[in-house]
């Protein structure tokens, strides 16, 4: 299974359980939207209302080193609501506002601030490293995803193949095997790089001695490492799949 082609907006997603997803067709020369859940950085003492413009929920964006930070109010697209049932984490409201990237943009970084009825500041920026999103779609190309028969072996092997830009400097595959009749652990592997070339001028990295149950069905997202920093690649919240065929039929991928 290869990438998922989208030219649906691209979307920067901000959960309370502190996790971050990228959603969409996210290119730089485009306005991608931000959805915040504002009790990421609102503290657990305040009595803040989704919503109140008189307690505002800021992102600070750049998309260059060295660049000056450029603050976005965030709103909410409901006004401010009485009652806010409860519900999944990630179904939760969220403000919005517009990160609006430059042509040349060579990533998007982000933090987040509120300031409370009193005045002070407090921040969501990932521990002061702040939060910054690559453009995978033009930096990660998944080539291939298959599984390997070893007819004199009692395992096959997972074999995925990917095409990364020169400033990736590690590769990881997180994989899991989906019909297990237990549920099994994630394992995270290390991709080899070799000393080919995709037609872009992309190192080709691949899985090496990966070995899976013959039926198994395996998903995988991609950790990869630019710059000292790691960024995910999970196809747009369907990850990576690779079986055999009739295997992939019989299960329904």
């Amino acid at each position: 299974m290869q990438h998922v082609e989208t030219d649906s907006r691209a979307q920067m997603i901000f959960t309370r359980n502190f996790r971050e997803e990228i959603r969409g067709a996210f290119r730089a020369g485009s306005t991608a939207l931000i959805r915040f859940d504002p009790f990421r950085v609102v503290p657990p003492h305040d009595d803040y209302k989704f919503g109140d413009p008189a307690r505002p929920v800021e992102a600070h964006l750049r998309y260059k080193e060295n660049a000056p930070f450029q603050a976005t109010r965030l709103v909410s697209w409901v006004g401010e609501p009485d009652h806010i049932p409860q519900m999944a984490v990630i179904r939760a409201p969220k403000l919005l506002g517009d990160a609006d990237i430059p042509a040349d943009a060579d990533w998007v970084e982000v933090y987040f601030t509120y300031q409370d009825a009193g005045g002070r500041i407090y921040y969501d920026s990932n521990w002061g490293k702040n939060y910054r999103f690559r453009f995978y779609q033009i930096e990660i190309h998944v080539i291939d995803s298959t599984i390997v028969v070893q007819p004199s072996r009692p395992l096959n092997e997972f074999l995925a193949t990917v095409a990364a830009a020169p400033v990736v400097d590690r590769l990881i595959a997180r994989y899991r095997i989906l019909n297990s009749p237990t549920p099994l652990a994630e394992t995270a592997v290390d991709l080899v790089r070799t000393e080919k070339l995709d037609e872009h001028g992309h190192v080709i990295w691949t899985t090496q001695g990966v070995q899976v149950p013959n039926q198994a069905v395996v998903v995988y997202d991609l950790i990869y490492y630019a710059e000292g920093r790691p960024f995910r690649d999970d196809n747009q919240g369907r990850y990576f799949v690779a079986a055999l065929p009739d295997v992939r039929k019989k299960a329904g991928y």
